[in-house]
């Protein structure tokens, strides 16, 4: 609290002059200070020394004060998004969480010069009070005093201090100066940390997964068998082998403040079992739920979404602030297959005999049957002619995938099948034999019909008596 000292009063003059001595003078003899100027000379050294003490200035504001208050800082603060240990805002964060609020003293229209007023937060744990670290005039203070945050004019009745955000409470909070028995109020809104309501083009933009947002499998662990499934397939999240894929968080900030992208969290969620999030292209460190900061272009850094090789659809909440991603993001995951059975229902056939040959079915890493489009041929198609080149093979909820044709000519091939557009990993049937069309069996020959012999004595003459 400045202090102001009080004038320290001038010396007193000498007591008595001495008489000018034109003539020698007889010698007198020395007089002892009389009790009245013993007791001058005492005073004359307590007035010096309280000159040198410094008083307290300042005053309460009388009630017939008024008391003006302007915020630097037009638009809302936003509180912090994390706290340490120690409850304190962890750094960066985003900006304004503070602003400088200035206060004008005035008395019947005239600067109140050493006027004073207490101030508060309601509620309290809304924003801290400071005293500014500079542009305070001459005479002016704010600090706490008497366990009060007491804010003292200056010689043109001005004070500043500073409000803060410290904390991650958000809403509406005040400040209140009160003097006498008056109040004044100062409404400052706190948001949370994030992006506010009016910024615009909030998206999650992620590489590799073209027009149809779908992650496609890659096919690399699948195998072939013609025979009962193995036990074990394999993890499902593959290390070295996890589907990724780089996304970013981007927004635009408002028109009129448009430095509150930089350093707004982002919090990013998967809300499925089989999509994770993660900062490293191997995905070898998964988390279901990923803080970013978008930076000063409004762009987060790259993040890795993560699929494991069950597949299905994927769906990515994206929020900040008083914004949100509606509706949430979806991604369809394909199925990686891990194995595909090809097998041959019946080994030898006849030619000319259409019917059902084989039998395909994929599975997953978990042993489920899964729909997989694939390719099919044959070894010899003059063997075996298809029903069709393609199929999408059926999954756990219908039966197995019935692959017919027709045995044309005699020989032996398999059924070879590929995932569709691709030339490998490539399954094949056991063999299957087809034999020649069996001849006809010749037709009995009919019966020759023979004329009935006549009976006795009918026709013809009779002879001579």
């Amino acid at each position: 609290m400045p202090r102001s000292c009080t004038r320290a009063p001038h010396a007193p003059h000498a007591l008595y002059a001495p008489r000018a001595l034109h003539a020698k003078a007889r010698p007198r003899r020395r007089r002892l200070p009389s009790a009245p100027l013993l007791a001058a000379a005492a005073g004359a050294l307590l007035l010096a020394s309280l000159a040198s003490a410094c008083i307290e200035r300042g005053y309460p504001l009388a009630g017939s004060g008024q008391v003006e208050l302007r915020a630097d800082v037009a638009g809302p603060l936003f509180a912090a998004d994390t706290l340490d240990e120690a409850g304190k805002p962890v750094l960066p964060r985003q900006s304004p969480w503070r602003t400088a609020v200035s206060l004008k003293l005035t008395e019947a229209n005239e600067p109140a010069y050493g006027g004073y007023v207490e101030v508060r937060a309601v509620p309290s744990e809304a924003l801290a009070l400071h005293p500014v670290e500079r542009d305070q005039e001459d005479g002016a203070s704010c600090g706490v005093k008497d366990g009060a945050f007491r804010c003292t004019a200056g010689t043109q009745g001005y004070a500043r201090f500073t409000a803060a955000s410290e904390g991650d409470w958000s809403g509406e909070a005040r400040l209140v100066v009160s003097w006498a028995d008056r109040t004044e109020e100062l409404p400052i809104t706190i948001l949370p940390a994030g992006l506010p309501e009016d910024a615009t083009n909030f998206a999650l933009i992620a590489g590799g997964l073209g027009d149809s947002d779908r992650v496609l499998a890659t096919y690399v662990p699948l195998m072939c068998t013609i025979g009962p499934l193995p036990d074990d397939l394999g993890a499902t999240w593959r290390p070295g082998a996890i589907r990724a894929r780089e996304a970013r968080v981007r927004a635009s900030p408002p028109l009129n403040a448009p430095g509150v992208v930089e350093h707004a969290p982002v919090i990013i969620e998967s809300l499925h079992s089989e999509a994770a999030l993660s900062l490293t292209a191997d995905c070898l460190e998964r988390t279901s739920r990923l803080r970013v900061l978008l930076g000063a272009t409004g762009e987060s850094p790259p993040f890795i979404l993560c699929f494991s090789d069950l597949g299905g659809e994927v769906k990515i909440a994206v929020s900040s602030g008083q914004k949100a991603l509606d509706p949430i993001p979806s991604l369809t995951v394909d199925p990686e297959p891990r194995l595909l059975r090809v097998r041959a229902l019946r080994s030898v056939v006849a030619a000319g005999t259409p019917g059902d040959l084989f039998e395909v079915s994929a599975y997953n890493a978990e042993r489920v049957r899964i729909a997989v489009p694939v390719d099919l041929t044959v070894g010899d198609d003059q063997v075996i002619a298809l029903g069709g080149a393609s199929v999408t093979l059926h999954g756990e909820d219908s039966e197995a995938t019935i692959i017919q044709g027709v045995a044309v000519a005699p020989g032996t091939t398999t059924l070879r099948v590929t995932p569709r557009l691709l030339a490998s990993p490539e399954c094949s049937s056991e063999p299957v034999t087809v034999t020649a069309e069996p001849k006809p069996e010749p037709e009995e020959d009919a019966e020759t019909e023979t004329e009935p012999e006549p009976e006795p004595g009918a026709g013809g003459g009779g002879g001579s008596p």
